[in-house]
């Protein structure tokens, strides 16, 4: 026997989406259900996630980038420094292998935790020429 009624979806059967922006949390209402904290929880860590991904430096052209877990490459090298190279086709940059000169790409590198180590700057002494 088949209900009339449509099923009703929200966050006390806990969803598996997310993604919820902030201001609609703001506005929920207290509630004991472990479902929709656990939710709640999930969409506020999310929102964090994307928070932080956004304020790491963007990686320039002649820049360093350093991964922090190194990745491994398919002639069995792990490698976790590369130079920052311009992407001729798209924003996305991508990256060159110092040692083999490689140039590749890196899915998704900005959830990766990295830093960025400027070129190095030369000071020239100027006394003997």
């Amino acid at each position: 026997m088949s209900s009339t009624n449509p099923t009703r979806l929200d966050e006390t059967v806990g969803p598996n989406e997310s993604e919820c922006p902030a201001a609609i949390l703001d506005e929920l209402t207290a509630t004991d259900s472990e479902y929709a904290l656990a939710w709640r929880a999930r969409c506020r860590a999310n929102l964090l996630a994307k928070k932080l991904d956004r304020a790491k430096p963007t990686p320039k052209p002649g820049q360093i980038i350093i991964f922090d877990e190194p990745m491994r490459f398919s002639d069995g090298s792990d490698r976790s420094r590369f130079e920052v190279v311009a992407n001729p086709k798209g924003k996305t940059p991508l990256f060159r292998d110092p040692e083999s000169r490689a140039i590749c790409r890196i899915p998704a590198f900005r959830k990766r935790a990295y830093r960025i180590v400027h070129a190095a700057i030369i000071v020239r002494d100027t006394t003997n020429g």
